[in-house]
């Protein structure tokens, strides 16, 4: 059995920066920008981690900068209100309440449509408690 040979492959910075750039100023995904450019995914991810995005380090243009910045902002606020779980809890309450009301709603509609069934037609649909089966 053949053992796999895990291949490193050292990226330059040079690399890593046109990757980031390339990313930042498209509207690309990050999966198509990491084959464009032969880098994995989670390098690419490790490198918009690692590297401040400044005018100096990326030479970004102001409206880039400010794209990028209402990004993370966008996101932080994202993780920020994320509901708590008093507020899950109350949603779920609430639909399965609702639930709970069209299910007795359907029932009360099956038993009035048997009730008819036995006085109309005389047919008792009920199953009968000591019936063979």
């Amino acid at each position: 059995m053949e053992t796999k040979k895990i291949v490193r492959v050292r990226i330059d910075l040079s690399t890593k920066l046109s990757a980031l750039i390339a990313y930042y100023s498209s509207d690309k995904s990050m999966y198509f920008i990491s084959n464009e450019f032969g880098i994995s995914l989670r390098s690419l991810l490790r490198f918009k981690d690692s590297f401040e995005t400044s005018p100096e380090s990326l030479s970004l243009s102001d409206e880039l900068l400010t794209k990028l910045s209402d990004m993370r902002k966008k996101r932080l606020e994202s993780k920020l209100s994320l509901p708590d779980s008093s507020t899950v809890l109350k949603e779920e309450n609430a639909r399965l309440r609702q639930a709970l009301e069209y299910s007795e709603l359907r029932n009360e509609a099956l038993q009035e449509l048997l009730k008819i069934g036995r006085e109309e037609y005389g047919i008792d649909l009920l199953k009968k408690a000591g019936a063979k089966q």
